[in-house]
């Protein structure tokens, strides 16, 4: 899964000069997944019992290249959900907020995402105003016919700048509309000289959004120092296993 992303800290204001309150929000749950139309209550807490103000508000959400979560345009999910109450001060219990989804005319089959924003502001005895941002990532699931299909695009190898290190770059495609989790055994990169084994690359897993791609890094073997052959498998989300060969120029 995807999880609640702790995306800012700071002090908003400087006061006496004193250290500032420290800060640190819980939500749960980390994820939340939705049927179009449906409801969750989510609960948020600070540490060390002060009161908080909590704002809330929906935005989009994207992946980059590394799999890493930003802000993105109001975008996909983002539009179906409200969140109830957007502003709130909670206490020693915390609070809670109510992220609704609404049914879409014609919505495509599939997993649909976007990120909840809840933004925490504490004052503390310095007068000092800390503030902290959480994402909750909230996929919306659509029934319906779904298409589920991963394809490697391309593999090439990129020197990294000032080191004599590499990297193999491979470009992942999730061409169909439910979220893929790919590394791990279910994506294999080969190297072959010559036609025998040189060296197998595996990574973590990751996610991977409908319609989108993914850049997968490997650290080149340093002891390699010829050209060589990729060859990339990866597991079909129905089963089976596609492979394709790249040949990679250093």
């Amino acid at each position: 899964m995807i999880a609640a992303i702790a995306l800012t800290a700071a002090a908003l204001s400087t006061g006496s000069g004193a250290a500032p309150a420290r800060l640190a929000l819980s939500v749960s749950p980390a994820h939340v997944t939705l049927d179009a139309g449906d409801k969750a209550t989510v609960r948020v807490g600070g540490t060390g019992g002060r009161r908080l103000l909590l704002r809330a508000a929906v935005a989009g959400l994207a992946l980059d290249t590394r799999g890493r979560p930003r802000i993105a345009g109001l975008r996909d999910a983002g539009p179906w959900l409200t969140v109830r109450p957007q502003t709130i001060s909670a206490g020693r219990d915390g609070a809670t907020f109510v992220v609704t989804s609404r049914r879409p005319a014609r919505p495509r089959p599939g997993d649909h995402s976007a990120i909840v924003l809840v933004t925490a502001t504490v004052r503390s005895k310095t007068a000092i105003a800390v503030e902290m941002r959480v994402g909750l990532v909230v996929t919306v699931r659509v029934a319906g016919r779904r298409v589920r299909r991963v394809e490697v695009i391309a593999a090439h190898v990129r020197r990294l700048p000032g080191t004599r290190g590499r990297l193999v770059l491979v470009t992942v495609a999730n061409r169909g509309d439910v979220i893929e989790s790919i590394g791990g055994a279910q994506l294999e990169v080969t190297l072959l000289r010559h036609g025998r084994t040189v060296a197998r690359l595996r990574l973590p897993r990751r996610k991977v959004l409908p319609r989108t791609s993914a850049v997968v890094r490997f650290r080149w073997p340093a002891h390699i120092r010829q050209d060589l052959v990729a060859r990339v498998a990866v597991t079909r989300p129905g089963g089976g296993t596609t492979t394709r060969a790249f040949r990679l120029r250093l």
